[in-house]
Order: structure tokens, then sequence, then C-alpha cells
């Protein structure tokens, strides 16, 4: 693409664009710091089954088997390992309570997934349209994930750089580059599989589509890069699987109405990404009917392409009965999305240097006064975002981590609580977060109807109730700790 048409900010022509590059990652680590000092525990609910893990693997080294959840059947540990050993290295080198090292990923979660797309767009474009995808990263949900310390965050981290590598190796026929990409793509598989699972379906719809076209399908670059990513995730897969088997439960995918889908679309993108993308789009649609366009279309613009379009197909897989929430796979469309929206703004560009017109300062007022709106966004995410575990909850966890007699199981009547009970306590609990990689699960409609005996109360090893609704118990049953949300009777028989 012509560098003529690229915004010509005021005088940052004087400025080394490597330092404008990290600008909007630095925008982000700082806002990001206003809930992480705001607050004392991490803000995502998940975090406290990932914090579960690391303290699991602190305990009992390279396991694969968990038996505090699900108890008092355990099961095997089927979520990728790779943010836990992460976690728990944070703590054995910095000395660091689990918890505040999460708290303080928060940030630093933020800072590389902001740059991450950055660094790509700019090495697939320019310096300019890395930049603007950056900031306009603020507008979407991404942005408020980032500033939860998830694997999911850390893989889409990742994401971009091993779809970058891929291509570049294609693009130099270089096998260090394909390499690259399968290195980034074995970590992405240990650190979140649905990650992994969209990573690798990008890549076989950019193969498919330059098929289309009538090249080559790059077998040595593509055979390198899903050899090393899958080597490398069979490192944990293949014991895994060859000592447990093969489970996952496909959560329950909710119908969404077409106004529910586009509500979900503006809410996953944001209503300036959406504006810019379809600029984008009526002039590529325009220029399609000129003849050949499609066929002299870059291949860095067939891979933003058909990622954007395989991850909105995918998400509405839901119409043909396949088990999907469209919400989370479309948190895999952001990064071609905000180039598109980068090159959208681009397009407006080149057509007021074209009719030499005031527009081009026009056009510069406009990407700033959309870099501003990006930094008002993000501030108001940060401000407004509150930790998803309440004061209750963590007063009730904090309860069996000094009372509880670490051996017999936590039945909670009240849904979401078990992971935070475990995680800070290390007490047994019934349920305990990542429910697809369950194997067996006690009857609690048993105990949530009261419908139960003395003698499954020993079978099933149960030694707490926790409830948020008043309810009868027998003389067996002592009440031994109440907050404003929750009741703890312990079982004595």
């Amino acid at each position: 693409m012509n560098n003529g048409v690229w915004m010509n900010y005021p005088k940052l022509s004087e400025i080394n664009p490597m330092y404008i590059l990290f600008t909007p990652a630095i925008v982000a680590f700082i806002i990001a710091l206003i809930p992480t000092f705001k607050y004392h525990w991490p803000l995502s609910w998940d975090i406290y089954y990932h914090t579960h893990m690391a303290q699991l693997y602190l305990e009992s080294g390279l396991t694969l088997w968990d038996s505090l959840t699900y108890a008092p059947f355990g099961r095997p540990i089927y979520y990728p390992p790779i943010f836990h050993y992460l976690l728990a290295t944070i703590v054995t080198v910095f000395k660091v309570d689990v918890f505040l090292s999460s708290k303080y990923l928060q940030p630093i979660l933020s800072f590389f997934l902001v740059l991450s797309f950055t660094y790509v767009g700019k090495k697939l474009y320019n310096w300019r349209v890395g930049v603007m995808a950056g900031f306009l990263l603020f507008f979407t949900v991404l942005f408020h994930r980032s500033m939860l310390p998830l694997p999911e965050t850390l893989a889409l981290i990742l994401l971009p750089l091993a779809l970058y590598f891929y291509f570049h190796a294609r693009e130099e026929k270089n096998w260090k580059y394909a390499f690259i990409a399968g290195l980034i793509g074995g970590l992405i598989s240990l650190t979140h599989s649905l990650t992994a699972l969209m990573m690798v379906g990008v890549v076989i719809s950019f193969t498919l589509t330059l098929k289309l076209r009538g090249e080559k399908i790059g077998q040595r670059c593509l055979g390198i890069f899903l050899g090393i990513t899958l080597l490398l995730c069979s490192i944990w897969l293949l014991p895994l699987w060859l000592q447990h088997g093969y489970v996952f439960h496909n959560p329950q995918s909710v119908f969404q109405s077409p106004h529910d889908y586009f509500i979900i679309i503006i809410g996953t993108f944001g209503v300036p990404i959406i504006i810019f993308v379809s600029i984008w789009m009526i002039n590529t649609i325009k220029n399609g009917f000129k003849g050949d366009y499609l066929k002299k279309m870059s291949k860095r613009e067939i891979l933003i392409l058909s990622w954007f379009l395989f991850i909105l197909i995918l998400s509405n897989a839901y119409l043909i009965g396949i088990s999907i929430l469209a919400d989370r796979i479309l948190n895999f469309a952001v990064f071609p999305a905000v180039i598109l929206a980068a090159l959208g703004l681009e397009y407006l560009r080149s057509i007021s240097i074209k009719k030499r017109t005031i527009y081009p300062k026009l056009t510069t007022y406009l990407a700033l006064l959309i870099i501003f709106a990006a930094v008002l966004s993000a501030l108001f995410c940060a401000v407004s975002i509150k930790p998803m575990v309440n004061d209750s909850q963590l007063d009730l966890a904090q309860w069996f981590h000094e009372n509880g007699d670490k051996k017999r199981v936590v039945m909670s009547l009240s849904e979401g609580i078990d992971p935070v009970i475990v995680s800070v306590s290390r007490q047994p609990v019934s349920t305990g977060g990542y429910h697809p990689g369950m194997v067996k699960v006690l009857n609690r409609e048993m105990y949530y109807t009261g419908n139960y005996t003395k003698e499954d109360l020993i079978r099933d090893n149960i030694g707490y109730l926790v409830e948020s609704s008043p309810m009868v118990h027998l003389d067996y049953f002592k009440l031994v700790y109440q907050n404003k949300d929750y009741k703890v009777w312990r079982v004595d028989i």
C-alpha cells in the first residue's frame, strides 16, 4: 500500500515510530492500574479456579489429578497448565501470595495484549495502522477482559503473533518462521484450548482461501506449524488422555435472535469499530465490481478477512445445532476487526489526499478524536469495573480457611461459590469451576431439595452445607458461621 495515503499526524514524522508504537500499550497499563490499586482482590471470578490450580501444582508438583474439586470423587486436570505454572512460578520466585500475584498481572496482561495488537498491525501494514488498532481495541470487550487475569488473555496475546509468523513463513518461504509460529501455537494450546482451536481454524481458512486463488497450499510451512504445535500440546495431552481418557462437556449454547446477536456484535466490537469496518467493506465491495480486484487482493488482506469471516460464521453455528457461546467466539474476531477499522480510516485519508481538499486535516483530527474517545472509553471501563466476587463470599471462604477440617466436602447450595472456597481455604468442594472437565459429581439436586438421609451425608462425605436462603435442618446440623448472605451448617454425625 502506498505510504502516501497514510495519515500524516502533525510532527509525528519527527518521532521514532517505535516509541509511538508503545503508546497504546502504556496507556492501557496505566488505566488498568486503576482497578488494580482500587481493590484488594483480583477482578475476575474465574481466577479463583486458576489460583486453586496454581496452589495445587505448588502442593503436588506436576500432577494430573485434582482431589479438592468435584469431591469426594476428584477429577483429572483437563485445563491446560501454562497459566497455572506461570502463577506458581511468580509465587515461588517473588515470595508473594497467589492472589496478589494474580492481581498485579492485570495491568501487565493489558499492556501486552494491546502491544501484541499494535506490533502485528505494524508488521502487517504500517506503524500507524498498528497504533490505531491498539487504541481502537479500547472500545472492545477485549479491553475489559484484558484487565482480568485469565489464561484466555494470555492466549490472546500470543494468537496474533502465531498467525503473523505463520503468514511471514509463507511469504518468505522460510521454515524458521514456521517453527517460531509452531512454538507460539504450542504455548497457546497449553494455555487455552479454545484459542488454540480458533488459531488452527484461521490457519486452515487462510490456507484454503489462497488455494481457491490458485496458489500452493504451502504444505511444508503448514506441516511444520501444525507439527510443532501438536508436539508441544502432546506433552500435556498425551499422558492425560492415556491415563484418564478424553472428557469434555460442551457448555449449552443459547439461541440468539437476530436482535440479540446484533447486540452482542455491538458489545463485542463497539460502535466506532463497526462504523469504520463498514467503510472498509463498502470500499472493498465497490472495488470488487471492477473485475479482478479480488484476485489482486494482497495476502495480508486475505489473512485478515478470512480470519474475520471465519469467526463471524462460526459464531452463528448455534443456528445449525452446534453448541457454542456466540459472545465468547466473537472475542477472537476483535483483532481483524480493529485492523479493518484502522484501514477504513486510512481509506478516508486516501480520498482526501487524492482530491487535494482541506480534508487531510479533518481526517487527522478525526483520528485524534477517536484516540481521545477510546481513552475515555477505557477509563470508564476501568472506573466502573468491580470484582466479581463480593466480600460475603470472601469472608465465607476465609472462615473455611481458618475453621474448616480440610477433609470433608463442602456442599454449597449457592451457585458459584465453590471455586472461591477451595482456592482460599483448600477445603474440598462438591464442584469447583471448569465444568467441561467434570467426570463425576454428587447429586446436588438431592441436597437442594432436602431429600437426603443421614446415610447419604456419610456416603458422600459431606461435612458442611452452605446456603444463602432459609432451609429446615435436622438436629445433627449445627450453625457454625453466618454473614449477611450465607450460613454454614456443620454436619455432626
